[in-house]
């Protein structure tokens, strides 16, 4: 796949003429920043002792948990033949590796996509897969790996699967599952409209969420008074609304609400089925997801937008993250996991001058700690600058964008690649994009714009792209075009539009409906019908 593209690389750069394009040094092979990252997965055990990861090396994919205390690895383990997608930990002994695979079902038609969780206890160094062997689980289900709570004991954690032996008699119950048996027996037996469970650390049932896809009716129930207690039921045609967890002192569910503008805002609703006020949103920026333990307690949100920012209800915590942040204003900054008294924070960067670095911070000692490069290979001035752009388009609409511009460039009448996204409901932030960066050190601006119909800034943003294909977004990519051009920002004669999926699509529309802009097309699985 390298090869490939480095060929149409080669292609691609000299139609732009690449002779004109200097630089001080030999910059790096396209297989160096197109290198797969060599630590994934990166989580913290509750008691901040160990340090689980995920790392590649020599085509093989290793588990390795490192103890803090002793400062060396102490398990490991070859995983190559699991695709993983996360790695957590369950209690201070086991870590839960996510997995999937798209295989066949006993009894069932074609290949689905199967998911599970393995708990690895580390002491014992034995691995079992969780729900597997549970009695009555229903055989035909794909997905068996979802954890929803732990237990304090750090021997269980719950876990909701359909129970029964025919598909008629089904219910989506919630299950206490032993970590080093991997079996479970159920606690509390759903409905066939149950979608979602909450469960305390002690197995208190908090709230469950159901939702009838006949009826198209959206109901939670609470049972904090020690029986089922409807809070609220209303019809919803796109199913389940909301319920994202509970606040920490439990005395209120948390859910995601819509303003009057399509963001996101977190609210509280009551035991009592009444909403409170917004606790935590900000102006003209989405909630891109919450922050949340084991059990589903929310700790706070993310926002999305063109680099990440954080709010918490800890409003210690809150600005112990923000001065992180300070510290790489032009990255993005990324809580990714921490310990259960949250003293210890671990910390994904990735944008001008970091490739994807993970630190961890003590926050009770002040220490901040490297850990590790997930691209060691790439030193920090072979790092390209990654910028935050935001433009007109034709009818008044703000445009977001990302630039990466060689390192220590004057960004002026540099050749320039436009590098629209797919999706197209998804959306490019600041960060280390391995495509971007390679063209950035040939010399090049690269141009990521967020298109109306992009996601990420809100819902009334997405949906202006609606029916917008070859029409508004596209405009938008060329307003964008246009704006760098009279910025004098790019070289007009010197202009590449390239792109996957759907930013393969607007390639194409970029060089069939405003040729005059581009002096090269590129596009790869294009949506298109030659």
């Amino acid at each position: 796949m390298i090869a490939m593209l480095r060929l149409w690389f080669v292609l691609l750069l000299a139609s732009l003429s690449l002779s004109q394009v200097k630089a001080d040094a030999e910059p790096l092979p396209i297989e160096v920043y197109g290198e797969l990252p060599t630590i994934s997965g990166v989580a913290i055990s509750p008691d901040g002792k160990h340090l689980a990861y995920i790392q590649r090396a020599d085509n093989l994919n290793i588990l390795n948990v490192l103890d803090f205390t002793k400062n060396k690895i102490v398990y490991s383990v070859d995983i190559n033949d699991i695709k993983t997608r996360g790695v957590s930990w369950a209690s201070n002994k086991h870590v839960i590796l996510g997995a999937f695979d798209n295989t066949r079902i006993r009894g069932f038609r074609g290949k689905t996509h199967y998911t599970g969780s393995f708990s690895i206890n580390i002491k014992t160094k034995k691995t079992k897969q969780l729900l597997l062997r549970t009695k009555n689980i229903y055989q035909g289900q794909s997905g068996l790996g979802r954890i929803v709570g732990r237990h304090k004991n750090g021997k269980d954690v719950f876990m909701p699967a359909f129970m029964g032996q025919y598909s008629n008699e089904l219910t989506y119950s919630l299950l206490k599952v032993n970590l080093d048996t991997g079996r479970g027996r159920p606690i509390a037996t759903g409905r066939k409209t149950s979608v979602d469970w909450f469960v305390d650390t002690d197995g208190t049932l908090l709230a469950q969420e159901l939702y009838d896809n006949t009826s198209n009716m959206y109901e939670i129930r609470t049972k904090v008074s020690g029986s089922w207690k409807k809070v609220l039921k209303y019809k919803s045609e796109i199913g389940p609304r909301g319920l994202v967890g509970v606040t920490p002192d439990r005395s209120a569910l948390v859910t995601f609400l819509k303003n009057d503008d399509g963001y996101n805002e977190l609210r509280l609703l009551s035991f009592d089925g009444e909403y409170s006020k917004p606790v935590m949103s900000k102006p003209d920026t989405e909630i891109s997801y919450v922050l949340q333990d084991p059990n589903r307690v929310v700790l706070g949100v993310a926002y999305g937008g063109l680099q990440p920012s954080y709010d918490f209800f800890d409003k210690a915590l809150a600005k112990d993250v923000a001065d992180m942040q300070a510290r790489a204003p032009s990255a993005s900054v990324r809580l990714k996991s921490w310990s259960a008294d949250f003293q210890k924070l671990i910390f994904y960067i990735e944008g001008t001058g970091f490739a994807g670095n993970y630190y961890m911070m003590d926050r009770a000692t002040g220490e901040l700690r490297m850990l590790s490069s997930s691209r060691p290979s790439i030193p920090e001035d072979a790092v390209n600058d990654v910028l935050t752009i935001k433009y007109k388009a034709r009818d008044g609409l703000t445009i977001p964008g990302v630039m990466t511009v060689p390192h220590g460039a004057e960004i002026k009448n540099l050749p320039a690649i436009i590098m629209p996204h797919g999706g197209p409901e998804a959306h490019d932030q600041v960060g280390f994009d391995w495509m971007a960066q390679y063209f950035a050190s040939r010399g090049y601006l690269v141009f990521q714009p967020n298109f109306r119909g992009s996601d990420g800034f809100g819902t009334a943003f997405t949906e202006a792209g609606y029916g917008g294909w070859g029409g508004v977004m596209q405009d938008d990519i060329t307003d964008g075009v246009l704006a760098l051009k009279n910025g004098e920002m790019i070289d007009p004669e010197r202009v590449c539009i390239i792109g996957w999926s759907y930013g393969g699509y607007a390639a194409l529309a970029g060089g069939a409906f405003t040729p005059e802009l581009y002096k090269c097309v590129g596009a790869v699985a294009p949506v298109s019908d030659l």
